[in-house]
């Protein structure tokens, strides 16, 4: 068979026995281009990149470089002759075109482009291999793509998206239009079946990137030609409903696929880039790994224990912290399963609802619509919920409300952007919400990170003594400390699936008198620490010790550790008791001893003990002995033992309300002239509460100057 053209027996012969001299080039039999510079590939073992590296200076020309073409310049080349001379046309200004081609003596393929484009025709070299792929991607990506999907090993069980409308559409390519179709298909299902929570796709240099993200990490799964990228974000547009004539304005829609007979929701973000066309990424919603309870994520014992505490409140404000993507919300529909028991009104107020929870009425932020966080909240406080879940705070008046409604006989439960729990209380404070008010309203913050677990199939076991000295176990602690190697299972990676690492700051009364006094994280995290909280480090170096994820990996969530350990919190954490949900009958309080200080008793009467304590905190600031009570029946058995000099009376309670307490106080000889400020968030009761004697009227929300300047004023008027 005769050598394909002069290229054999001319330059690519001389070059190969200069560079190789053990080749016998001459008696190779081939037919084409391609079967040359595999023959020689094949006996120099060298791949087709290094002989371009090597041929060209024999061929005095210029390597190409296949990463910078310009698909413009495809149009100045007709396909037909492109395939014909196996030539890529790479640039082109208005007296040259640069070709890239395997065969530098082809003097035809110059003079007939020559003719076709009026420019004069500079080539460079390139394998025909890459130059094949070329021809793909500039002539028919639909090929390519075709090429990706059989990558993908797609099968009729891949992702099908759901309602999805027809893939060819008018002004549409056809025959890119179907492949991209199948394509995204493919994308989806392989996706899903790798439990990846994103997809990116995002144009860059030389193409379309596509990356997963799986446990936590990205990882390229195909470069995509750039023909192909508005025709990829095209269709993902369509099937999300999204505008697809509108290409500079960001937008959100959904979409739903079913795998394996799974129905997956899809959440579809897309963003402009500069210059290069539009990002997009689809969060894939898998309800297989929605967590069913606490039990489920993986906690360590301590952090269960005090997580349950926090629940076991029937009022109160518990936040969770973190960055993006730590589980927030994951950690919230935990514990929103474990409270939905069927007897208590649980509500929902998010964006998006990620996950639909049976039995529970969840609401979907709409600001297009006027409908936000706050008048949201507004309304499902009107709904007499028990528990609300307030998907973030973003604003002071989103914060403000969550914080009245936990002030008035709500479970509110929220996430929020800080680094630990400590700065959970200072970035409310920034916001403009009251310390006062945060100390009393505040029962819990949780920080937490996701860390990935290492591979059962192919972790090592490691010795302790070679952790850092600030990462070894403490004396008595039993570790069996683990390290990534990689298999199979795990695509290499060494880790598999991932889990919650938590500082819980269970916040008492200790820690409640140092927010409400202002004071910095630094300052909160030491008492709190003191009292048994673990730091994000430390419940990570927990988990290292039993094996359950590396030191490297911990560090990569984490990065380097700021927290100095402190001896005693790690190794034997107290047991928390779990204390049952139950609502218990106020008692009457002991009469307490004359005050020493000679300051003034008031006597502060409301069913609320969120609302008692707040009140309590910002007299005593003033110097006032406070005496409490849950309602008016109790009230006025504190007023046959002692004699308060002013009576807080709330007017809406239990057995005894405010205005019918009032009547009978001031029908007692003893107590007719008592000072008495009535409390309540109806301010159209103001009148009657002033007719039937009351000395003053505050509405609710109290604030805490208004609150003590009123007291204050009422004391002083009835001295006179």
């Amino acid at each position: 068979m005769p050598l394909a053209r002069p290229l054999l027996t001319f330059w690519v012969g001389r070059a190969a026995r200069q560079s190789f001299p053990s080749i016998g080039v001459e008696g190779v039999e081939v037919a084409t281009q391609a079967e040359a510079w595999a023959a020689i590939s094949g006996s120099a073992a060298r791949s087709e990149a290094e002989l371009v590296a090597t041929f060209a200076p024999a061929a005095r020309v210029a390597p190409a470089d296949l990463s910078q073409p310009d698909p413009r310049v495809a149009t100045l080349v007709p396909e037909s002759l492109a395939r014909r001379h196996g030539v890529v046309p790479m640039r082109a200004d208005g007296r040259t075109i640069w070709l890239a081609t395997a065969d530098p003596l082809d003097f035809d393929a110059e003079q007939a482009i020559g003719f076709v484009t009026s420019r004069t025709v500079m080539l460079e070299l390139a394998g025909p291999a890459a130059l094949a792929d070329f021809h793909d991607a500039i002539y028919d990506p639909g090929r390519v793509v075709s090429r990706m999907i059989d990558h993908l090993a797609a099968s009729p069980h891949d992702g099908v998206v759901e309602d999805a409308p027809p893939p060819q559409e008018p002004d549409r390519d056809p025959a890119l239009e179907a492949p991209i179709a199948k394509l995204i298909d493919a994308l989806l299902g392989d996706a899903v079946r790798d439990g990846a929570s994103d997809i990116h796709v995002e144009p860059v240099a030389g193409g379309v990137a596509v990356r997963y993200r799986i446990d936590g990490v990205l990882k390229e799964v195909m470069k995509l030609p750039d023909s192909t990228g508005p025709a990829l974000v095209r269709r993902i547009k369509v099937v999300a409903r999204l505008d697809v004539t509108n290409s500079m304005r960001p937008q959100d829609g959904r979409m739903a696929v079913r795998v394996d007979n799974q129905s997956v929701d899809l959440r579809v973000s897309t963003l402009p880039v500069a210059r290069r066309g539009e990002k997009i990424v689809i969060r894939i919603l898998d309800k297989r790994h929605l967590k069913a309870d606490l039990n489920s994520l993986g906690l360590a014992k301590h952090e269960e224990q005090l997580l349950a505490r926090i629940l076991g409140h029937r009022e109160g404000l518990v936040l969770v912290t973190g960055p993006t993507g730590s589980g927030k919300t994951t950690t919230l529909y935990a514990a929103l399963n474990q409270l939905r028991t069927g007897k208590i009104n649980i509500t929902t107020v998010e964006d998006p609802v990620e996950y639909d929870i049976p039995d529970i009425a969840q609401i979907q932020v709409n600001e297009a619509q006027g409908l936000t966080f706050a008048s949201a909240l507004r309304s499902v406080l009107r709904q007499d919920p028990d528990v609300v879940l307030v998907g973030e705070i973003r604003d002071r008046e989103t914060a403000e409300i969550a914080v009245q409604a936990s002030m008035t006989g709500h479970l509110v439960l929220s996430t929020l952007h800080t680094n630990d729990a400590p700065s959970a209380a200072v970035r409310m404070r920034d916001m403009g919400v009251d310390s006062f008010k945060l100390g009393s309203t505040l029962i819990g913050i949780i920080a937490q990170r996701l860390v990935r677990k290492l591979c059962e199939e192919c972790a090592a076991p490691a010795d302790a003594s070679t952790l850092p000295d600030d990462c070894k176990p403490p004396a008595g602690r039993v570790a069996a400390p683990r390290v990534a190697v990689g298999c199979k299972a795990c695509r290499e990676t060494g880790y598999r699936g991932r889990m919650p690492i938590m500082e819980v700051l269970l916040v008492d009364q200790t820690v409640g008198r140092l927010i409400e006094a202002g004071e910095s994280p630094k300052a909160i995290a030491s008492v709190a620490r003191r009292g048994g909280m673990r730091t994000l480090w430390e419940s990570g170096l927990d988990r290292v010790w039993d094996g359950r994820t590396s030191l490297d990996e911990v560090q990569r969530a984490l990065g380097e550790r700021h927290d100095e350990p402190i001896e005693g919190v790690i190794a034997a954490p107290e047991p928390v008791p779990v204390p049952v949900p139950t609502i218990q009958p106020a008692t009457p309080p002991a009469p307490p001893a004359a005050d020493a200080t000679g300051g003034l008793r008031v006597l502060v009467v409301d069913d609320d003990p969120q609302m008692r304590r707040f009140v309590r905190m910002v007299l005593e600031r003033e110097k006032y002995e406070v005496i409490e009570a849950a309602d008016g029946l109790e009230a006025l058995e504190v007023l046959d033992a002692m004699r308060p000099d002013l009576v807080l009376l709330d007017l809406d309670m239990p057995r005894l309300d405010g205005m019918a307490t009032l009547e009978e106080i001031r029908d007692r000889p003893e107590t007719a002239t008592l000072p008495v400020i009535l409390l309540t968030a109806r301010t159209e009761d103001e009148g009657d509460a002033l007719d039937k004697g009351a000395s003053d009227f505050l509405a609710k929300p109290l604030q805490p100057k208004t609150l003590a300047a009123r007291v204050r004023a009422v004391l002083r008027r009835s001295q006179l």
